[in-house]
């Protein structure tokens, strides 16, 4: 029955050495909660994406997809990979696309780049690498646009993808 001396032998010998952080923890502890919530600084608001400006899929065209090949930001040259899935057709198709940019703070839009594919006979894909020129601004999305052998629109991608606006 000597193990009740035992443990509070070891208690007192932890309270003598550790007497101040225990203090501390418990009052931190017991303060937690209590003190006034400091909001955080207003930041940048993200605004949201703009709706696609042609339906998803529509004739020879499948899907659209636009992707940044490396980081880029506002005011940088900004490489985009397009990819056009294709329903395949027994005849060459040709595809124009756009690449247009949405101000997303100011409100503006424009068209970037664009260009036309021709794409062989019984081919489901075209891909194409472009550089744009991104505006020096807080928040851009960018879209591309197809025409010709179908109308279609990919998902907008932010750029910069934190981008945001003053509040």
């Amino acid at each position: 029955m000597a193990w009740p001396l035992v443990v509070c032998a070891v208690l007192a010998v932890e309270w003598s050495l550790l007497h101040e952080r225990i203090e501390a923890d418990i009052a931190l502890l017991l303060a937690s909660g209590r003190d006034a919530a400091v909001a955080p600084a207003p930041g940048p608001v993200l605004p949201p994406l703009p709706a696609a400006p042609a339906p998803a899929a529509d004739g020879a065209v499948g899907s659209v997809d636009l992707r940044t090949v490396r980081a880029c930001g506002a005011g940088q040259d900004c490489l985009v990979r397009i990819h056009v899935g294709l329903r395949p057709a027994p005849e060459p198709v040709a595809v124009d696309w756009t690449v247009r940019l949405d101000d997303l703070c100011g409100g503006a839009g424009a068209t970037l780049a664009g260009g036309t594919v021709s794409v062989p006979a019984g081919v489901d894909r075209a891909d194409v690498v472009a550089a744009v020129r991104v505006p020096d601004a807080a928040a851009t999305a960018l879209t591309v646009v197809t025409g010709g052998a179908g109308a279609a629109a990919s998902p907008a991608v932010r750029v910069p993808p934190t981008g945001g606006c003053a509040p």
